[in-house]
């Protein structure tokens, strides 16, 4: 027995013990983890490399340029914002137009197989800002515009037969930035615009007196007859002829009007109505999305009628890049998708295809103007704009034409720059789709 500091205990039983000692087994889970990790990031490293061809970058490629421009002669004379049209025998004639505020009587002619101008006769009146329309018999009837200060109410009628103008009925006001357009049974209707009478105010930039009232031109007589007005007075409105034969006319600068500190401001108009011929009469179209003048309308394939870009925003201080679809059988409007680039003051041309090819235009930020040489095209199968490629030259308010070959004809405008004035343009583009 040996003495313990706990008491007596035998030998053996006194001997120190030994520590038992347990193994910790380490667990394999954070390897696990680390491996599963592992093998993700570089199957996705692989997968990327095999949808990029080895590029890491996410931009995707750029869209591809539809179509082609060629830079055509110029017209003989500079004239800013002709009136183009194209003739029954698929030439173009170009009239009038001006160089800042004086405005020109000549006119020439585009003969798309020679691609020559030729002049022709001269204008009665010499105007700028005019609007004009072929008639049915080919001839091509011009009203309205300005020429110095003066609004102007005469019409004259082209012959392209002889190359004469000759004088015709005037319109009951005189009016500039009306819409024109030819009904069914041949005669033309012209609504809005901005006249001496009415109540002054600005808008878009502009001192304007946005008007309410239509006349339609009858050639039979060559005359005019008021008709019923529009529910609203608009300026720089559209005008498109439906498939069956009434008059969608849509946006522009006016109705009542609201106060401001600087006086009476129009603003960009939400709402549409259509002129039917067989009543002379307009009805209300709904409303678009927002607001809208100077945009561009055309008439597509299905009869739907496309709406895009213009001025927008409070007095039409911003330039838009949305566009909407009108549908005549249902009366409605759906959004569709924005141009890549805001414009207003552009060109619309429906190609042979079905797509809408929009040229030109400007752009206006707090009352400075930067033109457009840009083209987008739309399709309206696949709701998605493309780019169109560039003209010669950037301008607004051009002319624009389908020739018989599919091809579309741009002719002269207006070039602005920040700060400066807008400089006339005879400069002429040719785009093949």
């Amino acid at each position: 027995m040996v003495r313990t500091e706990v008491g007596t205990k035998c030998e053996r039983c006194a001997r120190p013990v030994a520590p038992k000692v347990v193994a910790v087994r380490t667990s394999r889970l954070p390897w696990l983890l680390g491996a599963i990790g592992a093998v993700l990031v570089i199957a996705a490293v692989v997968a990327l490399s095999a949808r990029g061809g080895g590029s890491s970058s996410k931009t995707p490629p750029p869209a591809a340029v539809l179509g082609s421009w060629t830079k055509l002669p110029a017209l003989g004379s500079i004239r800013g914002t002709a009136a183009v049209v194209r003739l029954g025998n698929g030439q173009v004639l170009a009239a009038g137009g001006g160089v800042g505020t004086i405005p020109l009587a000549a006119a020439e002619m585009y003969d798309p197989q020679t691609k020559i101008w030729k002049p022709t006769g001269a204008m009665n009146q010499a105007r700028r800002g005019a609007t004009a329309v072929e008639l049915a018999d080919g001839r091509v009837l011009i009203a309205g515009g300005v020429a110095g200060p003066t609004l102007l109410d005469s019409a004259e009628i082209f012959d392209p037969t002889t190359g004469h103008w000759a004088a015709t009925g005037a319109m009951a006001i005189a009016r500039v930035g009306a819409t024109m357009t030819a009904l069914p049974n041949g005669d033309v209707l012209v609504s809005g615009g901005t006249t001496t009478g009415g109540q002054q105010g600005t808008g878009g930039g502009q001192t304007i007196s946005p008007t309410a009232t239509a006349e339609v031109f009858h050639v039979a007589t060559g005359t005019w007859s008021t008709t019923h007005p529009m529910t609203v007075p608009r300026f720089e409105a559209s005008a498109t002829a439906l498939t069956d034969g009434r008059v969608l006319v849509v946006g522009g600068l006016g109705g009542q009007g609201t106060p401001s500190p600087t006086g009476l401001l129009y603003q960009p108009l939400r709402n549409a109505e259509i002129f039917d011929p067989a009543v002379g009469a307009f009805t209300g179209a709904g409303s678009m999305a927002e607001g809208r003048a100077l945009q561009v309308a055309t008439r597509l394939p299905d009869g739907r009628v496309l709406v895009a870009g213009g001025i927008g925003g409070p007095g039409g201080t911003a330039t838009l890049s949305t566009a909407e679809r009108f549908d005549p059988t249902t009366g409605t409007w759906s959004s569709v998708a924005p141009m890549a680039q805001g414009r207003t003051g552009a060109s619309a041309t429906t190609l042979n295809s079905g797509m809408v090819l929009v040229t030109g235009g400007e752009t206006v930020d707090q009352g400075a103007r930067n033109s457009l040489a840009s083209a987008q095209v739309f399709d309206p199968v696949k709701n998605v704009w493309n780019p169109g490629g560039n003209m010669s030259c950037p301008r607004s308010g051009q002319g624009a034409v389908l020739l018989a070959d599919g091809s579309v004809l741009v002719v002269a405008g207006d070039t602005a720059f920040a700060g400066q004035p807008p400089v006339a343009q005879g400069c002429v583009d040719l785009y093949r789709p």
